[in-house]
């Protein structure tokens, strides 16, 4: 059996890891388009997706590929890209919470060559690299950014203003975005003839701004942000433990009250109060101890969270950044 025998049987069993591997082999000792994309279907099916969108770029672009397997390996090519790319972003979303901005650039700006288009993912892969102080990075996808996101893109107001602070602190001239001109319609005249205009009208770029010598309102200020996280978790934590120690106060008294209650004289058996009523009373001190303690419990380790939210979190040096729908207040760059 051969080794292209070999690895369809392995395709048709379902077995499209050993398929992959054979096809491999087949196609390094055989470069044929074929083959290639047997590789490609077999490593999708495998879940081999990185592997995958390698050899379906590859059968795209291979000279004698059959044009109906070229539409399918396109469509198949944009269904994995797809697929990586949400593996991606989750996995930069959960670095960025904890704390990795490095991580989290780089898996953002593989989801971005992946899909150019997607001018969102460059964004936040340049505010990751500035989270984790890769300046010049930073700049260099916000530079991208501003020059090929379009206008009235959402993060564009943002991205300028991180730009702007970006080149003040490494010391560097304010990015002037150059817009191409747009040539204003021909006007057609009452006989029918079309007048050209004298030339094309340019659109003045909106925001080449000087910053030189303006107060920019995006600079370090020497104001700190609290960590009132922190600093809500110990004071709830506290108001919690003195309420729960008022409540078993509270229970204590009741049960003492009701140990009176139920004492009787020497030679005497008849008390104050009924078994039924002694009953209920001692229930509701037994919940008000439960409660007591439960709030107590609860208001220690609210107030030890918080105490260890202000050791991780300490208060850091405040940035605002002027946004398009007004200022923003961003903390730890």
């Amino acid at each position: 059996m051969t080794l292209v025998q070999q690895a369809a049987k392995a395709y048709e069993s379902g077995d499209f890891v050993k398929a992959a591997d054979l096809y491999q082999k087949a196609w390094r000792l055989d470069p044929s388009p074929a083959y290639l994309w047997a590789l490609a279907r077999s490593e999708h099916l495998a879940g081999e997706n990185e592997s995958a969108i390698e050899h379906y770029r590859a059968f795209v672009g291979q000279p004698g590929a059959e044009s109906a397997r070229v539409g399918k390996a396109q469509v198949y090519l944009a269904e994995v890209e797809q697929e990586v790319n949400r593996t991606r972003l989750r996995e930069a979303d959960a670095a960025a919470r904890a704390g990795n901005p490095t991580l989290a650039s780089e898996l953002y700006l593989q989801a971005y060559k992946t899909a150019p288009g997607r001018y969102d993912w460059l964004f936040k892969a340049a505010v990751a690299a500035q989270m984790a102080e890769a300046w010049e990075p930073a700049l260099q996808h916000f530079d991208t950014y501003l020059t090929l996101a379009p206008p009235n893109a959402e993060e564009r107001g943002q991205a300028q203003a991180r730009d702007a602070w970006l080149r003040q602190k490494l010391g560097l001239k304010p990015m002037q975005v150059a817009e191409k001109p747009v040539a204003a319609p021909d006007v057609q005249r009452q006989d029918g003839a079309v007048k050209p205009t004298e030339g094309p009208k340019v659109i003045a770029p909106s925001v080449p701004v000087d910053l030189t010598g303006v107060t920019r309102p995006w600079e370090p200020r020497a104001s700190t942000a609290p960590s009132w996280p922190g600093w809500t978790a110990v004071g709830g934590g506290a108001a919690f433990v003195i309420g729960g120690v008022v409540v078993l106060a509270l229970a204590q008294a009741d049960a003492a009250a009701l140990a009176k209650d139920q004492s009787h004289e020497a030679g005497q058996l008849i008390t104050t109060i009924s078994r039924e009523e002694a009953a209920n009373r001692a229930s509701a001190i037994n919940t008000r101890a439960a409660f007591g303690w439960t709030a107590t419990g609860l208001g220690l380790a609210a107030s030890g969270f918080g105490v260890w939210w202000l050791t991780r979190h300490p208060e850091q040096a405040a940035v605002v950044l002027p946004t398009a729908n007004g200022a923003q207040l961003a903390v730890r760059f």
